[in-house]
Order: structure tokens, then sequence, then C-alpha cells
């Protein structure tokens, strides 16, 4: 494992970008440039925070009650969902969505922009713990842009002698002033498997308003999407490449049952994750690579 002083010494910008010592020993990348702070983890290469310079609020939702290390899932921010969205297709009992966000990655490489930005690339390889889980060689890189927008990117590629497939989500938590007062455009007239009745297909109408549980996996949609969050009055608008699925989930009030959030919770986020799912797997041979990507920016609600 790195430890704060290598980091710290072949990556820090002074001023910019420096390391320190989270919850746990969770390795922390602080990062403040001319257009936003950000905060991001190595364990899951998981971006916890993201307020742009103008901003009032963050885009991001953090719980406070999250759990940090001891491969524990963290509860916001973009968990990185890999190499299987959701449950275990195996059915054998594997954590859900997969082992990409609760591994530490290693940083890479950190990059300064002209303008002042800042690119970070953290990379996950396989370790004896998850050929356990998934016994295939592979190579997972994430690419993430600190400036006047968000970007991210996640790069598979197979190593292996064997095609494999998978499926793998951007797992998002928007942070919203409330969810009674928010709405997800651009979905119109696209069909989503529901999950809360049991995977049901139907058809979108109009914009996704929220007035219980959402938990929907839209189909061939659309690669721009808004979030239109009325309390904060602004537009999250939210751009995809090399993924044909989105994701809306807001427990409402199964949000009880998760303990590290509190009952409350589900009213000050939106979970829209950019996903390669359903019937939207991607399949690799050797050597083949596939880039999931999204960028975010905030602009006011007119």
């Amino acid at each position: 494992m790195q430890t704060i002083e290598q980091l710290e010494q072949q990556f820090g910008i002074p001023g910019s970008l420096n390391f320190s010592m989270g919850p746990s020993e969770c390795v922390m990348i602080n990062i403040d440039t001319p257009f936003a702070k950000a905060r991001i983890t190595t364990q899951g290469a998981q971006i916890l925070s993201y307020r742009a310079a103008d901003a009032l609020h963050d885009l991001l939702f953090l719980s406070h009650l999250t759990r940090y290390g001891n491969r524990r899932a963290i509860r916001g921010g973009v968990p990185i969902c890999w190499p299987w969205f959701g449950v275990d297709p195996s059915g054998s009992g594997r954590p859900a969505h997969g082992f990409a966000r609760i591994r530490v990655w290693d940083v890479t490489d950190v990059q300064q922009t002209e303008s002042g930005g800042i690119v970070l690339t953290l990379n996950l390889t396989p370790d004896p713990v998850d050929e356990k889980l998934w016994r295939c060689a592979y190579s997972l890189e994430m690419k993430i842009e600190i400036s006047e927008q968000l970007k991210l990117s996640l790069t598979t590629k197979n190593l292996d002698s064997e095609c494999f497939v998978i499926s793998q989500a951007l797992h998002t938590y928007f942070a919203v002033g409330d969810i009674h007062k928010t709405q997800v455009r651009g979905l119109d007239n696209h069909h989503y498997l529901d999950k809360v009745e049991n995977f049901r297909e139907k058809l979108q109408q109009g914009e996704i308003h929220f007035r219980g549980e959402v938990d929907r996996v839209y189909l061939d949609s659309s690669d721009n999407l808004f979030i239109e969050d009325t309390e904060w009055s602004r537009r999250i608008v939210v751009e995809s490449a090399g993924s044909n699925t989105t994701i809306v989930w807001n427990p409402w009030d199964r949000v009880t049952s998760l303990k590290d959030m509190t009952d409350d919770a589900y009213q000050y986020f939106v979970c829209v994750e950019s996903a390669n799912a359903a019937n939207d797997s991607i399949s690799l041979a050797p050597g083949e690579s596939h880039t999931l990507s999204a960028c975010y920016r905030i602009m006011p609600l007119s």
C-alpha cells in the first residue's frame, strides 16, 4: 500500500493537491483548484466531494454515518460498481455491486492542466482475495478530472486469455435541497425495469418525480440527462458515454433499513447512475477494452 509520505513526494502539488489520513486509515486526496475543491479516497477510487468555486452546495451527497475501511462500501459520492452491478449474478453470495468499491486503488499519475485543473489517475489490479471472487485477469483505470466540470472515466481492459463479461455503474449520489422538489428530465418515452415491482417493464412518461421509493433501470437511455433541483435553484447536467443504461434510485422510507444513513437522508439525494447493466452488459475479448465515462456540471435553474 502506498504511504502518505510516498504519495506526497511523488504526486503532491503545493497549494493544489495533498494527501492526508482519513477515518479508518483511508487515504484522502484533497484538491483545490481555481475551479473547484474536491476530496477523493483511494478506497474504491471514490470521489466524496466536489464543490465548484462559485457553488453554494456540494455536487455530491455523502452520509455522515458512512463507514470507512475494512472492505466496507462508502455511502455517498461516486462508488464504482464493478465487475458486476447489483446482486451477484452467479448467485454464489459474492458482495453486491462487485469489489472495486471496497478495494484500495493505487495512484499512478497526477497531471495539472494549463488552466489549473487536476487530472488524477488510479488503477486497480487483481489480488489474491479478489481472485477467489472473479478469476479473470484485468486492468481497471479510473481518471478523475477536477475543473469547471467533474469528469470521470472508468476503463476496463481484458488481460485474460478468454472473453469475460462485466456490468458496471458510476453509482453517483447527487445532493439535492429537497427530493420532493426534484425531478429528472431526459428519460421521457424510455422503457425501464421497475425493481420496486419485481423488474416489471414500464414506459416513462414525462419527467421523473419522487413521491416514494424509486429503483429503476432505464434501457437505451439518453446521453444527456438533467436533475432539476428547485430548492437550490440549480440544474445538474449529466453527460455519459460508453453507456446505454441509466439507474435512478431513491430508497424513500426503505432508508431506515440502511445502518449507514439517517432516517431522513433520502430527502437530500438522488442517484442517477451511468451504467452498463441488464441488456447493456459488456463482453470483452482478450486485449479489448471499454470506457464508461460521465461528466457533471451545474447550471442555474432558470
